[in-house]
């Protein structure tokens, strides 16, 4: 940060870089033809959105405008699979992943399968008894249970041994998964965004699994809605096929369908990206994460459920664990924190850490530290952790090649590591000196602006600049910088100081919080904030979130 302190408040947040460029005539004439006013405009043109297609692509929401899935490269050799299974009467068993992204695929696979009137089964791992993924000893299990026909999702790009194994055996393995691939996968079923069009890049594994069921059964609300939360949930990139499935996911939530997915937000949340994020991923996870006091395959018949009161004593017990989670992550983060001496890289262990809190409690220090983590605790025989990373810094690279490993997977983000207890200070010292060879140094990073006028700021323009969301992580919902603005009143109360600032539209109101602990001028001349439509007490107003002002 940046400025002065005066008593703990500060002058200012960040750098700021003010966008004053303007696009040319052309671009304002073609942002228009595409239903865009001037202040839109201007955002396209600050990120990158210049060209025709680029508007259009970025533009379109509803269903109708999904790419086709029977263009998928591979799609229709595992889509035939299934419809064999059908034919043949044989059992399918779908087996999924213990995180949010891994639930709802889970949920939409069995959702197709129950459609089709397919026997099945379905079943998700035990986070800390068996870990990630599908093993050699489950595909035995399916064998001895009749199942001819196993369906990953959210997972089996690692599955070597249990794919060698089902081989071995005669079953038939798909894989459905959009985890980094390192090696060729030994079965004619792989269903991977790696494999298919470029549109479908940025597919999380309930995105490659709506790609199946699309194939199978149509376009189904419900399953998008749940390919949403998952894309959210793995914090996808928000561009091509991706944002077209959130966007129709948003549209289906706020519709109040699927009601078990509306049980999970809090109290007078609405829906949008960050009450997903805050509210009902991680709840989802919380099952998966404390599967020491819950059993995360309970949450499928939930997610399918259309039972009202069903839906909400779930929902209550679902808040309960969540809560005990919360609980334990902030006991080990706090207890994290206090560990880190002047190592290169910051590897917390201890023994009676809570496994499944591993990864929350390492993306909370990387947020106060601004660098790579790994937290682990023991496992059985096994040291075992989840790591988080920072932008820029390549989280899976940089382990990838570490040798001795009992499990690894993960991406450029964050990534689960097990290392055997005997190998443990080895691998310790493999990652302080590979630390100290690649180096790392955070830099504060500028925040950008737009700069528009204090006529700009209506409720026209606000309404216009809500196509943009969902922001892609990489466009980053945008600040604007206002100057020479007439400050009517200032109110101040215990939690915020808001000013009044006039326009020919009536005026609009500036707040900011005092939680941000900045100093709060009598005649500011410089805001910086994001633009929105406060809805309070049936009335309504344009008001400026403040992030700095001067």
């Amino acid at each position: 940060m940046t400025g002065r302190k005066d008593k703990d408040m500060i002058t200012s947040t960040y750098d700021w870089k003010i966008n004053t460029k303007e696009p040319d005539a052309g671009f304002f004439k073609l942002a228009k033809e595409h239903g865009l006013a001037e202040t839109a405009a201007k955002i396209a043109y600050e990120r990158g959105i210049t060209t025709e297609d680029a508007l259009e692509d970025f533009l379109k929401a509803d269903l109708s405008h999904l790419h086709d899935p029977y263009l998928l490269h591979d799609m229709d050799k595992a889509v035939e699979r299934i419809r064999q299974a059908i034919e043949e009467g044989e059992n399918i068993l779908v087996y999924g992943d213990y995180d949010a992204d891994g639930i709802c695929s889970t949920t939409i696979m069995k959702m197709t399968l129950m459609k089709l009137k397919i026997e099945h089964g379905y079943y998700i791992p035990d986070r800390m008894k068996e870990g990630y993924g599908l093993s050699a000893h489950t595909v035995e299990l399916a064998h001895q249970k009749g199942y001819r026909l196993i369906i990953t999702v959210d997972n089996g790009v690692k599955a070597h041994a249990a794919i060698q194994r089902a081989n071995e055996l005669g079953l038939d393995i798909i894989i459905t998964d959009h985890h980094q691939i390192d090696e060729e996968i030994d079965t004619p079923y792989v269903v991977h965004p790696n494999y298919m069009e470029s549109e479908y890049c940025y597919l999380s594994g309930a995105g490659v699994a709506l790609q199946i069921a699309r194939n199978l059964i149509g376009d189904n609300d419900i399953q998008t809605a749940f390919a949403c939360v998952a894309a959210i949930a793995d914090v996808m990139p928000l561009w091509k096929e991706t944002r077209r499935i959130v966007k129709r996911g948003l549209a289906v939530l706020k519709q109040g369908r699927p009601r078990s997915l509306i049980s999970l937000l809090n109290p007078g949340s609405e829906v949008d990206m960050t009450s997903i994020s805050f509210s009902i991923v991680p709840k989802l996870n919380s099952l998966g994460r404390m599967s020491d006091i819950a059993n995360v395959n309970t949450m499928i018949p939930f997610l399918l459920s259309n039972n009202e009161e069903q839906i909400a004593h779930y929902a209550a017990q679902v808040n309960q664990i969540n809560e005990k989670r919360k609980e334990i992550s902030s006991s080990i983060s706090e207890t994290a924190i206090n560990m880190i001496a002047d190592e290169k890289f910051p590897i917390l262990y201890q023994e009676d850490f809570h496994e499944g809190v591993s990864g929350l409690v390492a993306g909370r220090i990387v947020s106060q530290l601004h660098r790579p983590v790994l937290v682990m605790a023991k496992s059985h025989d096994t040291i075992k952790g989840s790591g988080r990373s920072v932008p820029g810094f390549n989280l899976f690279d940089f382990f990838k090649d570490f040798e001795n490993l009992a499990a690894f997977g993960g991406h450029e983000q964050a990534v689960g590591i097990s290392v055997p207890i005997d190998k443990f200070e080895e691998f310790y010292q493999h990652a302080q000196e590979k630390m100290a060879e690649t180096g790392y140094e955070y830099i504060e990073p500028v925040q950008d602006a737009i700069r528009i006028d204090v006529e700009d700021i209506n409720f026209s323009n606000i309404i216009d600049i809500e196509c943009f969301t969902p922001y892609p992580k990489e466009m980053i919902e945008p600040n604007f910088a206002l100057e020479g603005m007439n400050v009517v009143e200032r109110k101040e109360t215990a939690k915020m100081v808001k000013y009044l600032i006039a326009n020919s539209s009536g005026g609009f109101e500036a707040v900011l919080y005092k939680s941000r602990n900045l100093t709060a001028p009598i005649l500011p001349k410089r805001l910086i904030g994001k633009l929105s439509i406060n809805r309070w007490r049936n009335r309504t107003t344009c008001q400026m979130i403040l992030e700095d002002i001067v």
